[in-house]
């Protein structure tokens, strides 16, 4: 169960990123940080909250 928790947050996140870099190729760089940053949030919070 761990395993497939695990591989629906990364699935997500890699698109979450690569959404970031497309933003930031279209010369929207704030907007990509914060994305950046919700790309962060979603790989730390399912440890906190279903792991751990």
């Amino acid at each position: 169960m761990i395993v497939l928790i695990w591989g629906a947050v990364l699935l997500v996140s890699v698109y979450t990123f690569a959404f970031a870099v497309t933003i930031w190729k279209k010369k929207n760089k704030a907007g990509a940080i914060v994305i950046s940053f919700l790309t962060l949030t979603i790989l730390i919070l399912p440890y906190f909250t279903y792991i751990k």
